[in-house]
């Protein structure tokens, strides 16, 4: 018998996708996940603690926000 894997909620995915590294539109939100409420859900996540970027972009005449997290740099190991 197989278990089902539980399902992620939209603020779960919107957060792995933010925690690789990438940042978020709505239109990718919608494209990639199919995700209406994006906004909604970075409240969400900003409201629990998650510290979460965003700018305004102006492109083709449109204006939209950009999500992301920002990460701090890799440490390098100095010589020994």
């Amino acid at each position: 018998m197989q278990t089902r894997q539980p399902k992620q909620t939209y603020s779960q995915i919107i957060m792995a996708h933010l925690m690789a590294g990438k940042t978020i539109t709505n239109m990718q939100a919608y494209d990639e996940y199919a995700i209406t409420c994006l906004a909604q859900r970075i409240s969400e996540l900003r409201a629990s603690g998650v510290s979460i970027d965003d700018e305004i972009v102006t492109q083709n005449g449109k204006r939209f926000k950009r999500y992301w997290i920002d990460q701090p740099a890799p440490q390098t190991v100095q010589g020994v």
